[in-house]
């Protein structure tokens, strides 16, 4: 009885050996996979600090800063005669002609601490609303009775290159760095809004049409007094500057910022 009573106990032991193996090694588990699981988190928190730590290194380090715009030009874009005269011809005379702004010249500056900033690196974007009237029909002959469907608006992008230049007209080179604290100009040149080329002819209005060719419509049309604009101005590889461009008068030399 008490050889079976020993083997009995030491039967004992080895259970509970045994399920304090197979407790210790599922701990091993949990903890390799908790483990891997925060090795993995870190490693992720880590590059995306890093990436956003380069983001933001090139924001910083390569943006440019605007200091004024103002109206270089105004143009008549849909050849309205304002002058009572009853024509309107490509020798059209005088500002009494002029509707909309034409074309701006932005004062710029390369912000503190920017680097590699380069001429050729710089685009601008110009954005506006064009609303226009819907008629019918817009088919010859135009005499019969013609009805407004609607009015239709679509978001337009007007954009190019900044072309920089000293304040003393001096041009800047292609590639030559525009250092931190250098104010510089460049001009910006709306592109037309009506773009529709009827049998050889363009059309003096806005339409459907304008936005149904393979040419993009610009803003030119949108520039007139009152009327807004918003000016985006982005460095390649680097930051971008936004502003309002409120226009209250399209004189040469207003300000419109």
């Amino acid at each position: 009885m008490a050889v079976a009573g020993e083997r009995m106990f030491v039967s004992e032991e080895g259970s509970i050996g045994i399920g304090a193996m197979i407790v210790f090694i599922a701990l091993i588990l949990v903890a390799a996979v908790a483990s891997t699981i925060i090795i993995k988190t870190a490693e992720e928190l880590q590059q995306n600090a890093e990436n956003t730590s380069s983001d933001t290194r090139q924001q910083i380090s390569g943006k440019v800063s605007i200091s004024d715009v103002f109206v270089k030009a105004a143009a008549n874009p849909l050849c309205v005669d304002h002058s009572g005269g009853g024509g309107c011809s490509s020798g059209y005379p005088g500002p009494d002609y002029y509707t909309d702004v034409g074309t701006f010249e932005v004062i710029a500056r390369v912000s503190s601490g920017s680097l590699n900033v380069q001429e050729g690196d710089i685009e601008w974007y110009i954005t506006c609303k064009v609303t226009f009237v819907q008629w019918t029909p817009d088919v010859a002959p135009w005499a019969q009775p013609v009805e407004t469907v609607g009015t239709t608006t679509f978001s337009v992008i007007d954009y190019g290159l900044a072309d920089s230049r000293e304040l003393d007209g001096t041009d800047i080179q292609d590639g030559a760095e525009i250092t931190a604290g250098t104010t510089f100009k460049f001009v910006i040149d709306l592109s037309p809004t009506n773009v529709d080329d009827e049998a050889g002819t363009v059309n003096e209005d806005i339409e459907e049409a304008d936005f149904a060719t393979s040419v993009t419509p610009g803003c030119d049309a949108e520039a007139g007094a009152g009327q807004d604009l918003g000016l985006r101005i982005v460095v390649n590889g680097g930051g971008e500057s936004l502003a309002t461009l409120r226009i209250q008068s399209i004189l040469p030399g207003s300000s419109v910022m």
